[in-house]
């Protein structure tokens, strides 16, 4: 690790304003010397994993082990994250034993200082979110952050994929040829669920492998709140069983255990979401291999297989039939 005054660039010049602003504010940090490395390197493919963020493991002194951990915004990507509404949010699920403790937040660097949780805690692996125990542990944490208030940012799925349409305008050469094809079906998914009617609930949102973190006794921890928001918790609900399951019969298992039985109407519904998902996720890559100054990593590579399950899950035979079921 090594101490504030020798940033190598911009990031590390956020890092070390926002980490001499965190420790003359609290009071735990007062007189430490705070001394930083890079935690988690970007990569954009085959996950997406801290490539609008940038983090660091931090310590506060020198030879410490690390004990607090900064999420750094990457300046490009400001008009897609809101670091003091992930602030709260954090803040929210934190309280319910659900997070590491958000200790502050420097929104003018973009970063937000949480506590580390330590090395007994790994992201989940697809085998872990596919056992019984382990998926039954995520949607009751989605239960648990459901039912408590609201985080006052209410968001759609559908809108954000009209603002990244937008953002990367009609003739981007980056979009797949059959782009058309993909949005219309969005729009028809949200025509389908506006009719049918949706709730509206507090969401942590971004329910990616790497962002559920598991440690001693099967416990959970979410991280990574840039996505937070009060939306439909079939949203969740849908991306979350897309990202575990490969095939639908442990999709089914996970409507049964966030319902209490097998409802084929939230199937339908949780099904639709996904595939909104991937193109919500398809394009904001996109617009990250755009905007980001790391031409390292593999935007497109990540943004083509979001639109391929996108496309696979709309153009499955019977997909219309279930827009009209939901």
């Amino acid at each position: 690790m090594k101490p504030l005054g020798t940033p190598e660039d911009a990031s590390e010049r956020l890092a070390e304003a926002a980490l001499a602003q965190a420790f003359a504010a609290l009071p735990g940090l007062r007189g430490g010397v705070a001394h930083y490395e890079v935690a988690v390197p970007g990569l954009a493919s085959p996950s997406y994993h801290g490539v609008e963020s940038t983090t660091y493991r931090v310590a506060d002194a020198q030879g410490a082990e690390a004990s607090l951990f900064l999420k750094v915004s990457e300046p490009c990507a400001a008009a897609l994250l809101d670091p003091a509404a992930a602030f709260r949010a954090a803040q929210g699920i934190a309280a319910l034993g659900l997070a590491p403790e958000p200790l502050h937040v420097a929104a003018d660097q973009g970063a937000i200082l949480f506590r580390c949780l330590g090395p007994d805690w790994r992201p989940a692996t697809l085998d872990t979110l596919q056992r019984p125990e382990g998926m039954a542990t995520v949607i009751d944490a989605f239960r648990r952050i459901g039912a408590g208030e609201a985080f006052g940012r209410p968001w759609s799925v559908f809108e954000a994929i009209r603002d990244l349409r937008a953002l990367l305008g009609p003739g981007a050469d980056s979009l797949p040829p059959d782009a058309w094809f993909l949005f219309d079906w969005a729009e028809a998914i949200e025509a389908a669920l506006a009719a049918a009617g949706t709730d509206i609930r507090p969401a942590h949102a971004d329910p990616h492998a790497s962002n559920l973190l598991f440690g001693p006794g099967g416990a959970l921890q979410f991280v990574d709140f840039d996505m937070a928001c009060d939306t439909d918790p079939h949203y969740q609900l849908g991306a979350f069983l897309n990202e575990a399951c490969a095939f639908e019969t442990p999709m089914r298992a996970g409507i049964e255990m966030a319902e209490g039985q097998f409802r084929p109407e939230v199937f339908n519904r949780a099904r639709a979401y996904a595939a909104a998902d991937d193109l919500h996720w398809g394009l904001r890559a996109l617009a990250m291999d755009r905007l980001s100054p790391r031409r390292s990593l593999e935007f497109r590579k990540y943004a083509a297989w979001r639109f391929l399950r996108c496309r696979m899950l709309v153009g499955r035979p019977g997909f219309e039939e279930t827009l009209r079921a939901l």
